[in-house]
């Protein structure tokens, strides 16, 4: 008998799609930390950490399309390094970068295959950031780019299109591909994801991506290296409710006539739950 069950556990099918319900509010927190060792004539080391938490309420709902609105809750970066450390914090109130960004909102409508249709007022709160701390500055002009539509569009796009065309069954494997251009560069992550495991409401998927980044503009080269993890999705509701992956990078880049050897070594991980 327990051999039966088991038997039936293991070749159990289920769909897996986008399909919260309307009316639900959801905590969704990212955090990356960024190891990156540059060698021009010497080694440079620079770590980067970056903690971002939204309300994420599901705010209408058709076969075709969900409407899912962001609101940033909390903000926080570090970078830290041999010639600088700097660093910003919403939960300080003297921190004013990106404290304009606090409780403003965006909207990301979604397919039930979790493909981005629309994302709209990200660009009035990218404006709104404090000039006065982001002109001419590039490392705040580089943390500027991680807030613009299109380094958004990316992140939502890899969260969530990340669901089956079919119904499957553990062990079974399906593939994406996620195309993005920010400057200064264009990258290319194929991704295999695998069904480890069922238990209960909850699936286990395994990742394993294939990345490419090419320069573009005023620089030249190449990175590339691989990213894998566990996601865990809830199976009602399709939301990806945990998400721990690990990114290894190499290459070079030639930028004003010098020759930039990369190592970058990344975890990234995102948790979504019941908001309180």
């Amino acid at each position: 008998m327990f051999l039966v069950a088991g038997i039936t556990v293991a070749s159990a099918q289920v769909k897996l799609s986008f399909n919260p319900e309307k009316g639900t509010k959801y905590e969704y927190r990212s955090e990356l930390v960024q190891n990156t060792v540059m060698f021009v004539g010497q080694d440079f080391e620079m770590v980067t950490e970056m903690q971002v938490t939204y309300l994420m309420e599901i705010k209408d709902k058709t076969p075709e399309e969900t409407q899912v609105q962001f609101t940033y809750r909390e903000v926080a970066f570090k970078i830290s390094s041999s010639m600088m450390n700097m660093g910003y914090d919403s939960k300080k109130p003297d921190d004013k970068m990106f404290s304009n960004m606090i409780g403003k909102s965006f909207v990301v409508v979604l397919a039930p295959d979790g493909s981005l249709k629309s994302l709209t007022g990200i660009d009035e709160i990218a404006g709104s950031l404090n000039s006065n701390l982001i002109a001419g500055d590039p490392m705040g002009e580089q943390m500027k780019q991680q807030f613009s539509g299109a380094s958004l569009k990316n992140t939502f796009e890899q969260a969530f299109r990340i669901y089956p065309p079919n119904a499957v069954k553990e062990g079974d494997s399906w593939n994406a591909e996620f195309v993005m251009s920010v400057a200064p560069m264009k990258s290319n992550t194929k991704t295999k994801y695998t069904l480890k495991e069922i238990n209960g409401n909850m699936a286990t998927v395994n990742v394993a991506s294939d990345i490419v980044m090419n320069a573009s503009g005023e620089m030249e080269g190449r990175i590339s290296g691989t990213q894998s993890g566990p996601m865990q999705i809830d199976i009602p509701t399709g939301i990806p409710v945990l998400s721990e992956m690990t990114q290894k990078l190499k290459g070079t880049i030639t930028a004003q006539g010098f020759e930039i050897d990369m190592d970058m070594n990344n975890k990234v991980k995102t948790a979504i739950s019941i908001s309180k």
